[in-house]
């Protein structure tokens, strides 16, 4: 099969394929763009199913995309914290709360184990089915629960020990010496 045949036999299931991977359009398109690319230049000569090996390759591309999305998210998300004016809050006081509570929170994602840091932010962030993530991830469905259940645990007692260093702290500051 030449190129023109492959791409008019599959560019649908690709892009479909694509499009309900990452739920946007124009990724989509760019996705399935660079899948033909890459199966155009690559050999051929020994494929049994190419739709299978096309989807593959499309998997591999969407996952790539969405891992440059997620850090893409991050960056911007770290520079708009840190030039965003704080018109959009009634006080500087709430405004900076909120810068802080989205740094804290970003380092307490960062203190978590990987895998469970990778789970939470395709779920939560990237707003995946769960599904999506298993296969993403080439997990059984039950380790991403279980993966997402034991992050959250691990989120939650850091923010428990922050709030006890943070009391802890404010007694310490609060302590009237008789001198």
């Amino acid at each position: 099969m030449n190129d023109l045949e492959l791409f008019e036999n599959y560019k649908t299931t690709v892009y479909r394929y694509c499009l309900y991977m990452l739920k946007h359009k124009g990724d989509a398109e760019d996705a399935c763009q660079e899948v033909f690319v890459k199966a155009m230049l690559a050999d051929r000569s020994g494929l049994q199913s190419e739709k299978a090996w096309l989807l593959r390759i499309a998997a591999n591309e969407c996952h790539s995309m969405m891992r440059r999305r997620i850090k893409g998210r991050d960056k911007e998300q770290t520079a708009y914290l840190k030039a965003a004016p704080l018109t959009h809050s009634p006080s500087v006081e709430s405004g900076y709360e909120r810068r802080e509570t989205i740094a804290e929170f970003g380092r307490m994602l960062q203190e978590i184990k990987p895998k469970f840091r990778e789970v939470l932010l395709l779920y939560y962030m990237a707003d995946l089915p769960l599904a999506e993530v298993a296969d993403l991830l080439k997990l059984p469905v039950g380790t991403v629960k279980s993966r997402i259940n034991r992050g959250l645990k691990s989120l939650k007692k850091l923010t428990e020990d922050e709030d006890g260093r943070a009391a802890a702290k404010k007694g310490r500051d609060m302590h009237v010496s008789n001198y």
